[in-house]
């Protein structure tokens, strides 16, 4: 079955493929109406997995001792470690933006900006350049991974941050998801009087525990959710707002890492808290599967929507550093290495062997395909869907996609507006091309021999500046990308 499909009129219609039958479907334009599956056991086919998702928010590549090449061990991650233990790593893993909403908008819709229409949070700063102007909102027409699983018989949960619509119009209810917990259009919890985040300063949460964490609250939650679809195939989105600013944590773990000495930029003992709440919940989800026995079916991801708060020294603002990236150069909000690689594990033991790594080049628009197909689910039709499946990776870690290239378009101002000016980049093999528009400046880099970009190649390497710059100006052409303008 194919796992893509050309794009074109985007109708409603969903061609679902399930684990133990053929989904009837109703096609329709608008609302899309899908007829419930009669089951019918299958023997010869294998049980759909579940899909437990963690997407931490603003964690950086080396935040996570098992992804840190310096091995600081300031943070204490054991939980993650060994859940990369028991699985993959992904040491090129990307993010679709490097803030929140683009990350995120394209996870749920499986597609690159400007096929969905979000690039930044909220408006773009106003610079040297007019910026292109950028979606609210991720729009109700686009088929999401929720909508998809669950027309194939899939229960569907999210717990955590959204911040790509509200509620009632743009929520994770409009958009496949049967819980909502947690999830509307705010980019961080805010802060409470209690000294730390709690979570009833959030709409769409109203049964926390007196005094209780805001991380501990999701957990808890995702818990729970876990427990009751036992039974029956469920995806579970749990997308935590930590370690995402303000930086607040119990006193009592923070105080464990205030007796610890830091190194190289990871010395935050609060942020370094929020992270150990983090790896707690990880370790609480996994006890829980082990508990249920749902461990070797259940495909277990671990992510982050960007880079870390960190490695700003080189443009004068060190002062705004919470960790560090290096490595990497520069951080969130900024299209270095710093800004969208981010951390990726993935465990599944019925078909991951542990203790993979895989170098191969991956985004967050490939696990909408991955889904679909370890699913056995065909994508729904006339839907574009830009990403490619994992699944040879997870067969074998030294496998590659065939993918000619990764691509990102910002064509705007961060709301920190010195992190970057509009820019688009393109990554083949172990070139990277970045091309900054206020002054038409093209940087090359060799992230094979130059992780950390301190060597811009564009002057000595010709050939492979014009080869790459004339497939990044194809792509954006093709895709009708919006440029930023210049001002009258």
């Amino acid at each position: 079955m194919s796992l893509f499909q050309p794009s074109g009129a985007r109708t409603r219609s969903l061609r679902v493929f399930s684990w133990a039958a053929a989904l009837l479907v109703v096609a329709v334009s608008e609302p899309m109406v899908v007829a419930a599956a009669d089951r019918v056991d299958r023997p010869d086919q294998p049980a759909p997995p579940n899909i437990v998702f963690v997407l931490a928010d603003d964690l950086g590549w080396t935040d996570i001792n098992c992804f840190d090449p310096l091995a600081r061990g300031f943070y204490e991650t054991p939980q993650i470690d060994r859940l990369a233990a028991a699985g993959i790593k992904f040491t090129r893993a990307y993010s679709n933006g490097a803030n929140c909403s683009p990350t995120r908008a394209a996870l749920m819709s499986g597609q690159y900006y400007p096929h969905q229409p979000i690039y930044h949070v909220g408006s773009p700063s106003r610079g040297e350049l007019i910026p292109a102007e950028n979606g609210r909102f991720l729009p109700p027409e686009k088929i999401v991974i929720a909508e998809a699983l669950q027309a194939a018989g899939y229960a569907t949960g999210f717990i955590g941050k959204w911040h790509i619509g509200d509620p009632p119009q743009a929520g994770p209810r409009q958009q496949g998801f049967e819980v909502n917990i947690g999830g509307y259009n705010a980019g961080n919890p805010g802060s409470w009087k209690g000294g730390y985040l709690q979570p009833n300063n959030n709409p769409e949460i109203d049964d926390a525990r007196p005094g209780e964490y805001l991380t501990d609250y999701l957990t808890r939650k995702a818990v729970d959710y876990i427990e009751a679809h036992a039974e029956q195939p469920f995806y579970l989105q749990l997308s935590y707002y930590t370690p995402h600013s303000p930086f607040q944590a119990p006193a009592a773990r923070t105080a464990k890492y205030r007796q610890k000495q830091g190194s190289g930029g990871h010395e935050h003992p609060v942020y370094a808290a929020m992270i150990d709440s983090l790896d707690r919940g990880v370790g609480q989800l996994m006890e829980t599967l082990d508990r249920l026995q749902l461990t070797e079916n259940t495909i277990f991801v671990f992510y982050s929507d960007n880079g870390g708060r960190g490695s700003y020294g080189f443009m004068g603002h060190a002062n705004n550093d919470i960790t560090s990236n290096a490595p990497l150069k520069s951080g969130k909000g900024s299209f270095y290495e710093g800004g969208i690689r981010v951390p990726l594990i993935v465990r599944w033991p019925r078909r991951i062997e542990a203790g993979g790594v895989s170098s191969e080049p991956v985004i967050g628009i490939d696990f909408y395909p991955t889904w679909l197909a370890a699913a056995g689910i065909e994508p729904p039709q006339d839907y574009l869907l830009d990403g490619v499946s994992l699944l040879p990776l997870f067969d074998d870690p030294q496998a590659t996609l065939g993918r000619e290239a990764l691509f990102w378009h910002f064509p705007g101002y961060p709301n920190a507006a010195w992190r970057t000016t509009p820019v688009s980049v393109i990554r083949a093999g172990p070139w990277k091309l970045m091309k900054f528009y206020e002054t038409g400046e093209l940087q090359l880099y060799n992230l094979q021999e130059d992780l950390g970009e301190q060597h811009n190649l564009a002057a000595q390497r010709p050939p492979q500046r014009d080869r790459l710059h004339a497939r990044l100006s194809g792509w954006l052409e093709e895709n009708d990308a919006p440029l930023p303008r210049r001002k009258p």
